[in-house]
């Protein structure tokens, strides 16, 4: 392979694991991947959502309600990805059920959760006294604080 070649190869190579992927979840890297809300470093997968509008490239936020906060002034249907509380792996935020509580302490006080099992959902709402928000729809067109 030439200088060029290994040059270029290597370049296609970092712009791809610099961006989200075209058609799936982000790559996040804790504690380099700034959130796209309020600019805070993502420090815990756990707590980390992203969405994506049709022809963008996807949004990375370190906190749910900074997700929240910047969803509202988007008026296109959006793809979301959270992380599950249960396990940390990515699911798609229209299959998730959300728990919501002063209790929980996330990096920017938004004390949101996502679980992908809706019986995981409600140990955690018993467990923060939190209430339970049971779609996407819901969590976007709730109040800002946690209850």
């Amino acid at each position: 392979m030439t200088i060029r070649n290994t040059t270029l190869a290597a370049a296609i190579l970092f712009a791809a694991a610099c961006g989200g992927r075209a058609d799936g979840t982000p790559e996040i890297v804790v504690d380099r991947t700034a959130c796209s809300h309020c600019g805070m470093l993502v420090s815990e997968l756990v707590y980390a959502a992203a969405y994506q509008v049709a022809g963008a490239d996807a949004r990375v936020f370190d906190d749910l309600g900074c997700l929240r906060k910047a969803a509202r002034g988007e008026r296109t249907d959006l793809r979301v990805w959270v992380h599950d509380a249960t396990t940390g792996a990515w699911i798609d935020g229209r299959a998730a059920t959300f728990v919501s509580s002063a209790e929980i302490r996330t990096p920017m006080g938004g004390g949101i959760l996502a679980y992908r099992d809706p019986a995981d959902a409600d140990r955690a709402a018993r467990k923060f006294r939190g209430r339970i928000i049971r779609s996407l729809s819901s969590l976007l067109d709730t109040k800002e604080s946690a209850s």
